[in-house]
């Protein structure tokens, strides 16, 4: 399968992160098309549809903090931390969840999601969008996840998977038109640097991550999943006796 797989894909290109102050711009005037608010939308139902109500929730790669902060709107059960690698990025989601008055409930911060500064089994829901494909080992950020989220949390990461040779332009091209084009550039480095699905499963097996499925979106997603359930004795439920 995966000698297959490496014959029908091109070589996955490594992709930095959004950082200059316009490519997030175009990035954040994006979010305001049908498409990627219908796509960004649909991954917060699905997040929340995970089996877990209320806790923790950490967002790996947050970027401008848009997929925490619809969660933490929709279910008042929930906080939120935000992690991205770019200053710029989390300045932009600091700013939001005040605007959206969200600002008690949702933290952003700076950091390496290859070396967490959580502990262990603290999250009771992990969400990443789109960001999987940035990271240089994303097999030790499947570990770090693994790491910090409880034995019954829920997980939810979504990312493009890299297209075949013969698809490449085409798809590209598709993104572009949905996304906008001053994003065309993005698209096509994140599509170029995207996984396969045979990657990614084993990168799953490789982490340890246990009871996730490796599945397939339309609209050219790849998903890693885990159902999960609410944990009666989270902090948050736990500070409720003394409110």
């Amino acid at each position: 399968m995966r000698l297959l797989s490496r014959l029908i894909h091109p070589a996955r290109v490594e992709s930095p992160e959004l950082d200059r102050p316009d490519e997030i711009d175009a990035f954040i005037d994006s979010r305001s098309l049908e498409h990627p608010a219908k796509v960004e939308d649909d991954f917060v139902r699905r997040a929340l549809a995970l089996g877990v109500e209320g806790g923790m929730i950490l967002d790996v790669g947050t970027r401008v903090g848009l997929i925490a902060l619809k969660i933490l709107w929709q279910n008042e059960n929930f906080y939120a931390i935000g992690m991205d690698t770019s200053g710029i990025m989390i300045e932009r989601a600091r700013e939001t969840a005040t605007a959206w008055g969200l600002g008690e409930r949702a933290f952003f911060q700076v950091g390496d999601a290859r070396r967490m500064r959580f502990k262990t089994a603290y999250f009771d829901l992990v969400v990443s969008d789109s960001s999987l494909h940035v990271f240089n080992d994303p097999v030790s950020v499947l570990a770090e996840i693994n790491r910090v989220l409880k034995p019954k949390g829920a997980l939810l990461i979504r990312d493009f998977e890299r297209p075949r040779r013969f698809e490449m332009s085409r798809r590209i091209a598709e993104g572009s038109a949905r996304y906008g084009s001053r994003m065309r550039q993005h698209i096509e480095t994140a599509m170029r640097a995207a996984f396969t699905r045979a990657e990614i499963e084993e990168m799953v097996v490789a982490s340890g991550l246990e009871r996730a499925r490796v599945g397939r979106l339309e609209n050219g997603y790849l998903i890693i999943e885990r159902a999960g359930e609410t944990d009666p004795n989270s902090w948050i439920k736990a500070r409720e006796q003394y409110l």
